[in-house]
């Protein structure tokens, strides 16, 4: 796809119809990079989880939730929020909020497809995450 000047336009996040079309977008990205770096990926049937997706670390199969930020604070660092509100995954009306204990990683990717691979145990917020210098060595290539 061209942007009308020559060069190929970027899918950025933000310019997605939806959160749900965002979040495919950010779990099609987890998937390609879980494979690329040898992690064999499994795909849950349904979306009733709380993970998105599965990887065979080789002693055992991580979970794994998948999220996508274009947010940013006033100081340039990505914000990525992290509770579910409405629709499949909380019901309507509730608010579902991030569990540590049931998933193993957090796999962010922002608008400037920058990816973070972070264990949940270190994540403290329920609500919002800010990547903050406290992730940076969780950022991956």
């Amino acid at each position: 796809m061209q942007n009308g000047q020559g060069s190929p336009s970027i899918l950025l996040l933000s310019k997605q119809k939806n959160s749900k079309k965002q979040g495919d977008i950010g779990l099609a990205i987890a998937i390609a990079w879980f494979e690329m770096n040898g992690y064999p990926t499994l795909i849950p049937l349904t979306d009733s989880q709380d993970y998105d997706l599965g990887i065979d670390l080789g002693h055992k199969i991580a979970r794994v939730q998948v999220r996508t930020t274009y947010h940013k604070k006033e100081s340039g660092v990505y914000k990525v929020n992290l509770a579910v509100s409405g629709g499949n995954r909380s019901g309507i009306g509730k608010i579902k909020y991030f569990d540590p204990q049931k998933v193993d990683y957090l796999f962010v990717v922002t608008e400037t497809l920058e990816k973070y691979f972070i264990p949940s145990i270190l994540i403290e917020a329920r609500r919002v995450v800010t990547l903050s210098d406290k992730y940076a060595e969780y950022k991956v290539e």
